[in-house]
């Protein structure tokens, strides 16, 4: 007879558990954050940063791009893989039309050669401001 309530009480958590997940879900947003706030406690996390791009390399070895952003609390770089390239470009936005405009980004916290950066996450993940 135990068992029997036990079950019950956990179908009806779980129920509860998933409408709530499901009721919830569109309203989890990615934290917005400043460049200076940038730190090693957010690697791996998912963060949405405004900025300026103030320059623009391509790796010579692929098609990846490395933006330099700032926020006026510092400047940080953004890398997008020549995957995310092609599907940008395929949406008409080419990367090198972003120098000097302000835009949005959403992307992957990383650490390269002790610096903090960006991987944007995929093509919908970058929006131009001004």
């Amino acid at each position: 007879m135990e068992d029997q309530k036990i079950f019950k009480l956990a179908i009806i958590t779980a129920v509860f558990g998933l409408g709530g997940m499901m009721l919830f879900a569109g309203k989890i947003t990615v934290q917005e954050i400043k460049i200076k706030d940038l730190s090693r406690n957010m690697l791996e996390q998912e963060v949405s940063i405004e900025g300026v791009v103030v320059e623009i390399d391509k790796s010579s070895r692929s098609n990846t791009y490395f933006i330099s952003l700032v926020d006026g609390t510092g400047r940080t770089n953004v890398v997008i893989f020549g995957s995310v390239v092609s599907d940008l470009e395929k949406e008409s936005l080419i990367i090198q039309s972003l120098i000097n405009r302000r835009i949005k980004i959403t992307g992957t916290v990383t650490e390269y050669n002790g610096r903090m950066e960006l991987i944007l996450k995929d093509s919908k993940s970058i929006k131009i401001v001004a």
